[in-house]
């Protein structure tokens, strides 16, 4: 049999990241201004229940091309079984850095499990997702950034990734920092002390990463706004996760 003739990455095929851009560029003319979600071989993707594309969701790659062209199928996870257990509550666990989930079984009898997670393995999913953000779309995103703080605070962006702002209203100071949560703290004279970091996803994020669909500075910019305009909604909408989580990102 004759060998299956190799595409080219970049002529016959598209990255993440081209295809992300493609895709943009045809809903931006079509006036649908969030573009379309890419999903990523391997991450689930989270979609905020309102959205319009949430079906996107139940997509699943069944191929992928490596970089020389070459075909590869891509194992599919089973359908869940059906389970007698009711998950009915988890929390953090500072003190054994799990999370502690209750189930209920079809009786009512509780049962428990715990989940560890780790810093680590969160980079790492995040890399893999960040193969979908165009680059020009991050640098649209500081360029607008750029117009809404003061310099000193933007170059501190740039430097390090973060920068902070105090509400007026409450007093709370909020750490920015792209591709992680804000981080939310108190200043006195005394000391400083973490409340929460507070993560929130405008349109969607990959499931078990700090990545959302959005490039990260766009998300940052959806965060500073929600902050000055309602800090109440911005903690309504955002999961609030303890500062030693690993989802915190610190």
């Amino acid at each position: 049999m004759a060998e299956e003739a190799k595409l080219e990455v970049g002529k016959d095929l598209l990255t993440y990241a081209q295809a992300s851009r493609h895709l943009a560029e045809a809903h931006v003319a079509q006036r649908d201004w969030s573009g379309l979600p890419i999903p990523v071989a391997g991450l689930s993707l989270v979609l905020e229940p309102r959205y319009k594309h949430k079906a996107l969701e139940n997509f699943r790659w069944k191929e992928c091309y490596d970089e020389s062209g070459a075909r590869h199928a891509i194992p599919q996870e089973p359908p869940p079984q059906a389970s007698e257990f009711r998950r009915v509550n988890s929390w953090w666990s500072d003190k054994y850095q799990v999370t502690v989930i209750v189930f209920h079984d079809k009786q009512g009898r509780a049962r428990f499990s715990v989940a560890k997670e780790d810093r680590l393995s969160f980079t790492l999913r995040t890399l893999e997702a960040a193969a979908v953000w165009p680059v020009e779309a991050e640098q649209k995103a500081q360029k607008k950034l750029a117009s809404l703080i003061p310099d000193d605070l933007f170059e501190l962006y740039l430097l390090t990734g973060h920068f902070p702002e105090t509400s007026k209203r409450s007093q709370v100071t909020y750490l920015f920092r792209k591709g992680r949560p804000t981080i939310a703290l108190r200043e006195t004279e005394e000391c400083s002390y973490w409340l929460c970091a507070l993560c929130l996803h405008p349109i969607g994020y990959y499931g078990d990463t700090w990545a959302g669909v959005m490039c990260p500075t766009d998300e940052v910019i959806a965060h500073l706004f929600m902050m000055r305009g309602s800090e109440e909604k911005f903690w309504a909408n955002a999961n609030q996760h303890p500062i030693d989580h690993p989802a915190a990102g610190v």
